[in-house]
């Protein structure tokens, strides 16, 4: 089965990455995958957040409008263009929108954007964003087939105007899409947060990006308690909407959970579980990914 990791800031591994070269963060990145039988992954490069919560690295350009940077999803694809593709990101007021979007697809490894600003960092809390004030940018990206990754916990709600509108777009709702729940929150407390996810499963448009069950389960790892709740959400979408990412390297932090997940946490509770057939698997952990990414096998 090949596994496909749908989200890794892979700049962010190593202990010392912000100190040491990008060649070395790549050497890394690679050993760690291969320690846990990941073939590929999808890179979301940053080094932090910039005073406008745009994520850096980036540069303001004359017309106002933020442009990012990527040396290291560039290097990782120059090296590896068979393992790695990476999301850009867009200023939704750039006034070269267009322009703008139309040529990530030239950008070799580009597969699409990742939206996770806005106002007060936050997508959902940007009145704009409610108002409708992204169609511009969901309209270029559906026009050139640029799919979009979107944080919009834990108002999910939010993105069910855009869905209907850009039927044609695909949307990949980041991180399940729900707030992480107290560590001590009831289990109903705890995923009844999920109905509102499985509520929105009849847009064909909208897949899941399954992340971070380390901060979501009550139990740690396996995660028992919360592999029937995911059952009833790959019910929902069906397993070719589904996409697995570790985040490793946020899942990893203590203080960010009661379960710090290593790697292979992240990937074996449901790579092991017999609650998913070996069909549902192959889906989740690679198929999904590149179908939603177009990223063709080599």
């Amino acid at each position: 089965m090949e596994i496909i990791d749908g989200q890794l800031h892979a700049n962010q591994i190593g202990p010392h990455w912000q100190e040491v070269d990008l060649e070395t963060t790549l050497n890394a990145t690679i050993v760690a995958m291969d320690a846990v039988g990941v073939r590929g992954a999808v890179i979301d490069e940053f080094t932090g957040l910039d005073a406008q919560f745009h994520m850096l690295p980036g540069r303001y350009q004359p017309n106002g409008a933020w442009r990012p940077d990527r040396p290291f999803s560039q290097l990782a694809v120059s090296r590896y263009p068979d393992r790695f593709v990476w999301l850009s990101r867009v200023d939704h007021k750039d006034p070269d929108l267009e322009q703008v979007v139309a040529a990530l697809r030239r950008q070799p490894g580009c597969a699409g954007i990742r939206v996770h600003a806005g106002h007060d960092g936050n997508t959902w809390r940007d009145p704009e964003f409610e108002r409708g004030g992204y169609s511009a940018l969901f309209a270029a990206c559906e026009a050139e087939q640029v799919p979009v990754f979107i944080m919009v916990t834990p108002r999910a709600e939010t993105l069910e105007p855009y869905l209907q509108k850009f039927p044609d777009l695909k949307f990949v709702i980041d991180h399940i899409g729900i707030a992480w729940p107290a560590e001590d929150a009831s289990p109903t407390e705890r995923y009844s947060r999920l109905d509102k996810i499985r509520s929105l499963s009849k847009y064909a448009n909208l897949h899941v990006k399954w992340s971070h069950i380390e901060r979501l389960a009550g139990e740690p790892y396996p995660y028992p308690d919360l592999i029937p709740h995911f059952r009833k959400v790959v019910d929902a979408y069906g397993a070719e909407r589904i996409l697995w990412a570790s985040d490793h390297t946020q899942a990893v932090k203590p203080g960010l959970s009661p379960h710090p997940a290593p790697y292979s946490h992240s990937l074996h509770y449901l790579l092991d579980s017999d609650a998913f057939s070996a069909a549902e698997k192959e889906w989740m952990l690679g198929r999904t990914v590149r179908n939603v990414l177009q990223w063709k096998l080599p």
